[in-house]
């Protein structure tokens, strides 16, 4: 198994120093994101701001085998109307840059694009159907450039992800596992995710939280390994059906010394894990 160990490296906070800490902590692998118009548009400008923070990469023998697809205008306190591909509004405008982002992820190494789809619509519904089928479009797209789609959890429980995957119906789903997700947005449980659809967990975030208290709408991350994912265990069952994928550590904090303690510790919990599996 060869679990490359990272983190999600946006492009509007990338340099030298950031990327030579990554290197530093025995980072193998990172997860692109914020890949914007800065670093898309057909300019002479764009191709060098890429291909700066790529060399910085393989200048430390760092890969980009996975990208978490970013869209502008996105507020988290109106998930329903405002993140992800579900919302109508701004969905065209998103499947495009979804495509753009894919292309230049593709030149790049990029095999797996993670996204947070967004709520879904009542099953059966036309607002639903009107999904699945815009859906269907983008993955085979992503299929055409050699790479799988990837579902990040969270948003959704085990039974609808089974659903909209076989409606979705081709078969370069997968899942970006974020245990943390589950337990923030109350949908499930990690281990009922791992045990039901591991074979599909393609990317694993290593991202931990504790459930939403009395009185909360919501659960809190934390640190890894101090919360309440049990992601140990979740890791090791994983190892155990074979998975080999990226790993990367999420840790959302404002950058800065207290993320890069997090992120530094989370290294050498994820190795632990690893060297007793």
């Amino acid at each position: 198994m060869s679990c490359p160990i990272g983190t999600i490296l946006r492009c509007p906070t990338a340099d030298e120093r950031r990327i030579e800490l990554y290197h530093s902590l025995g980072m193998t692998a990172m997860q692109i994101a914020g890949v914007m118009e800065d670093w898309l548009a057909p300019t002479a400008e764009a191709t060098a701001r890429s291909e700066a923070i790529m060399n910085m990469l393989r200048e430390r023998s760092i890969s980009t085998p996975t990208m978490f697809l970013s869209f502008p205008n996105q507020d988290w306190a109106h998930p329903v109307e405002c993140v992800g591909l579900s919302p109508l509004k701004t969905r065209a405008e998103r499947m495009i840059l979804s495509c753009r982002q894919m292309n230049w992820g593709k030149k790049y190494g990029v095999r797996y694009v993670t996204c947070h789809v967004g709520y879904f619509p009542e099953a059966e519904t036309d607002e639903y159907k009107s999904l699945i089928n815009d859906l269907k479009q983008l993955v085979r797209f992503a299929k055409t450039n050699g790479q799988d789609f990837l579902f990040e959890t969270g948003m959704e429980n085990v039974v609808t992800l089974k659903r909209i995957f076989a409606d979705i119906g081709e078969d370069n789903l997968g899942l970006n596992f974020d245990p943390a997700n589950l337990l923030i947005y109350g949908s499930d449980e990690p281990a009922h995710v791992v045990e039901e659809m591991g074979d599909l967990v393609k990317v694993i975030h290593c991202k931990d939280a504790r459930h939403a208290a009395d009185g909360e709408t919501r659960g809190k991350e934390t640190p890894l390994g101090k919360g309440e994912t049990d992601f140990a265990n979740l890791l090791k069952s994983l190892l155990a059906r074979g998975f080999g994928g990226p790993l990367i550590i999420e840790r959302e904090l404002p950058l800065g010394p207290e993320q890069e303690k997090d992120v530094a510790e989370a290294v050498i919990f994820i190795q632990n894990i690893i060297k007793g599996a």
